[in-house]
């Protein structure tokens, strides 16, 4: 018993929490790692050490481009889905209304041509007279 509480609890309390998403990449500490290891290394390896923490500044500028890059390409995305949804509604609308017209012109046509082959087609529609 005390255990299916336990459990309940647990799986209420890590279904409910959230993390936070974070815009870009943190490197913060590969680069403060760097830092360190450039004050205490020999200066055959600090040119060596220099030139990754140049590569690491390059590959963070890019990463931060493409992440800005794919933010605008899922704006532009949404907007244009929008878009649709806005054109599509307003397609479905007009389409519903020239069937209405369409069927009311043939209600007039039945009902204002009368002969043999209307009164067919009228009982046929569904039209008593």
């Amino acid at each position: 018993m005390q255990l299916g509480r336990i459990l309940v609890v647990s799986c209420l309390l890590t279904g409910c929490t959230t993390t936070k998403a974070y815009r870009y990449a943190d490197f913060s500490g590969v680069d403060a790692r760097l830092d360190a290891a450039i004050e205490e290394a020999d200066p055959k390896t600090k040119k060596h050490l220099t030139e990754a923490k140049k590569q690491l500044e390059s590959a963070v500028a890019n990463c931060r481009a493409t992440s800005e890059a794919y933010e605008q390409v899922v704006k532009d995305k949404n907007e244009a889905l929008k878009d649709v949804e806005y054109w599509k509604a307003k397609q479905r609308k007009a389409l519903k209304e020239i069937w209405i017209w369409r069927g009311l012109l043939i209600a007039v046509g039945l009902f204002a041509l009368r002969g043999p082959i209307m009164w067919v087609a009228r009982k046929f529609v569904g039209i008593p007279f």
